[in-house]
């Protein structure tokens, strides 16, 4: 009983804060944006999958709702937000873990428009989702690129997918910028080089203040030419504990590093919320503080684009560092380990505490216990 009741408590709670959680990190000297909220972007920790709610002066849009086991958690997320509709459902490519759950959204919420592309996918979970959206009479959108939607004080533009033959469904991604004011997020979906390629060759502003990487952070995606465009202040991966793909990558992570773009993971994080006036940017977490409860302020950062290349910028060992972390194991040791002595000066990372090392998701060698 006394198991049971724990867990309804700590339900309660989760939803209780859904919309009101800590604040992460500081960039500015600034305390608060000045404003309030305008808009909301919720990285739902769904697992290994991807669900992302936009919310702007009580209006609504979700983004994929990860697999089927997640629809219910994704349906108490919106609710707890104080939402009982939703304007738009974009659903960015027919996989399971990014649609599965969008059959108990729109059985559960009033839901006006479904925006997704057209595939040749014909699994049970996509086809039920199409069912789904027949049946509770949504108004089917083919994204069209170049096409913008508004709600409330945001809007969304289509950036991709721009051609209509790829090999895999990743590429067919609906990938989307959204604006409020003078800050931006690109969501990606699980775009990948292919898509990522044609974005920069069209000669679109991808410019934005943070960016999701796509398939939850895989080195099939984030390219230096897609990321060097887009110059990101702030980065989130979706991504599942532990997963069976190594997600996120080596390669993505060491871009990331390169470029000097703080990166949120939701397997470590759980959900992950940015909130912004328009021109301030503030970034919390489901489990509670990271670095210092401090606040993000995307107006002060440098919107120069890095001059590295990856294969060209030297590793970070050019300082003494508390703890050298190793990019493919993601352990981290003391100086002095031999497990140091052996890596090359390629794969090393260097961190000032324990506490960034373990936020970067990394862990602590069990021969020098750091």
């Amino acid at each position: 009983m006394k198991r049971i009741l724990s867990a309804v408590l700590g339900l309660m709670m989760l939803l209780l804060s859904a919309c009101s959680v800590a604040p992460l990190r500081v960039q500015s000297p600034k305390e608060y944006f000045e404003g309030d909220t305008k808009l909301s972007v919720h990285f739902i920790d769904v697992g290994q999958g991807d669900a992302t709610l936009l919310q702007s002066d009580g209006e609504f849009v979700l983004i994929d709702a990860g697999e089927r086991e997640y629809g219910a958690k994704v349906v108490d997320y919106i609710e707890a937000c104080g939402a009982d509709s939703l304007k738009y459902i974009i659903a960015t490519h027919p996989h399971s873990d990014h649609v599965g759950g969008l059959v108990e959204v729109i059985r559960d919420l009033d839901c006006e428009n479904f925006i997704t592309c057209e595939t040749d996918q014909s699994t049970a979970t996509w086809l039920n989702v199409l069912k789904a959206v027949d049946t509770y009479d949504l108004n089917y959108i083919d994204a069209e690129v170049g096409d913008t939607y508004t709600f409330g004080s945001a809007a969304f533009t289509i950036l991709a997918p721009l051609s209509d033959s790829y090999s895999g469904y990743n590429n067919y991604s609906v990938v989307t910028k959204v604006t409020c004011g003078d800050v931006s997020f690109m969501l990606t979906g699980d775009a990948e080089k292919a898509s990522e390629g044609e974005m920069v060759n069209a000669g679109e502003d991808l410019s934005a203040d943070v960016l999701k990487c796509g398939h939850h952070g895989s080195s099939t995606a984030t390219t230096w030419s897609f990321l060097s465009e887009v110059n990101p202040r702030y980065a989130v991966i979706s991504c599942g504990a532990d997963n069976e793909y190594g997600h996120p990558h080596t390669e993505t992570i060491r871009n990331l590093d390169l470029m000097g773009v703080p990166y949120y993971r939701t397997d470590i994080y759980g959900t992950i919320v940015a909130r912004t006036d328009g021109s301030g940017l503030l970034f919390s977490s489901e489990y509670g503080e990271i670095e210092n409860e401090d606040i993000l302020i995307a107006d002060t950062a440098s919107t120069e684009a890095p001059t590295a290349a990856p294969d060209t910028a030297a590793p970070d060992t050019a300082v003494a560092a508390a703890y050298i972390g190793n990019r493919n194991s993601y352990v981290f040791h003391l100086p002095s380990c031999t497990g140091v002595a052996t890596m090359s000066e390629h794969n090393r990372v260097t961190f000032s505490t324990r506490r960034e090392a373990i936020d970067a998701g990394y862990h602590p060698c069990g021969k020098c216990n750091p």
